[in-house]
């Protein structure tokens, strides 16, 4: 049995902590010892509180906020061996403080990155890369952008794993077709996630503002600030795109929703690590047009599983919608391949068994 510890800072749920929840419910399944840090936020705390784990609420707030990092590490003092895990650099600070501070010479510190971007080689990080035990990217575009500005890290501490879904262990699959009564001959096409400029939308609608009298249903599911919903439902307003461009709202649990699509879509203009939705699809057995900007191109191959298109590029986008749209044997040909992928290669026990040798490297 090992003895863990997740940090989870965030103010609000989301992604992240769906992630740390779907891991800490694992690792309780298999026999570990699972144990949260957390800022004392009630829409977090009462989510973890499920999983029946004992919660040490904290301030968290950053690579400055010593108070956390001592009241941490009179945790550790007994705690015996154990990994303490963070999910973001500021939280990996406090967990390498707090072991300097306790008396446990038997804590591990490792950090999974969830985000795209460059590192940093300050003094001070140069410090916190010595003292990680390993830090984990959730894909290779990932690694390599944080490497590309040469940081000071020993890069054997580093691991590659792509992030995972976790499936119902059974599901009822809702019926988009009979609730927006869309017709039986057309092709349905789906984006589910946040509704941002940054997820491409803008470029989506421009795409089917293209694709002329072909017979298709775009369903836009999720939700996002006011001001960018409204611009969306006017701009498909503009381009006259009511009867085929529909926003769904936000919809928990998502996947029953998504299993009725045809194909899905994955238009984001800005690099993301390994982003999930397209595994979504991809697990029930749907093709998925994306973006090549990200580390999607890791695991959708195009023409083999899925499509991949050019970030904002709505002419290149629109052509893949069309040969979707017109060539049902194609969705199934790519869908079916996308379900092989999916259970071969990204698979949650996939994910899992490599993240458990974090914890004893």
């Amino acid at each position: 049995m090992t003895k863990i510890f997740h940090i989870v800072s965030n103010k609000a749920w989301g992604g992240g902590e769906q992630y740390v929840y779907d891991l800490g419910s694992r690792q309780m399944a298999d026999g570990h010892h699972v144990e949260l840090f957390c800022r004392p936020v009630e829409a977090v705390t009462e989510k973890f509180q499920q999983l029946h784990v004992t919660i040490h609420p904290l301030r968290l707030k950053g690579a400055l906020d010593l108070q956390s990092a001592w009241r941490m590490s009179r945790v550790l003092n007994t705690a015996g061996p154990c990994t303490v895990h963070a999910h973001n650099f500021k939280d990996a600070f406090t967990a390498c403080y707090a072991r300097r501070l306790s008396n446990n010479k038997a804590v591990r510190v490792v950090m999974s990155r969830h985000l795209t971007r460059p590192g940093k080689d300050t003094l001070l990080y140069r410090w916190l890369y010595r003292q990680l035990d390993l830090l984990h990217f959730d894909s290779e575009i990932a690694r390599s952008i944080f490497l590309g500005t040469h940081p000071t890290i020993d890069e054997r501490k580093i691991r590659v794993v792509h992030t995972s879904i976790v499936l119902p262990e059974q599901m009822v699959p809702i019926d988009v077709r009979k609730e927006f009564s869309i017709p039986a001959h057309h092709t349905l096409a789906m984006y589910h996630g946040r509704l941002d400029a940054e997820k491409g939308l803008d470029v989506l609608i421009e795409a089917a503002s293209k694709l002329g009298d072909r017979p298709f249903t775009l369903v836009l599911v999720g939700r996002g600030d006011d001001d960018y919903t409204r611009h969306l439902q006017q701009t498909i307003a503009e381009k006259g795109l009511e009867s085929k461009v529909l926003l769904a709202g936000f919809r928990h649990p998502v996947l029953p929703f998504i299993a009725t699509a045809d194909f899905g879509l994955l238009p984001s203009v800005v690099r993301e690590g390994c982003p999930l939705s397209p595994m979504e699809y991809m697990s029930q057995g749907h093709p998925v047009i994306a973006t090549d900007n990200g580390g999607q191109r890791e695991y959708i191959k195009d023409g083999v599983n899925g499509l991949l298109v050019p970030p904002g590029d709505s002419d290149r986008l629109a052509e893949g919608m069309a040969r979707l749209i017109d060539d049902a044997s194609l969705r199934q040909r790519l869908g079916q391949q996308a379900r092989a992928d999916f259970f071969s290669t990204l698979h949650y026990d996939h994910f899992y068994r490599q993240v458990a040798t974090f914890y004893s490297e």
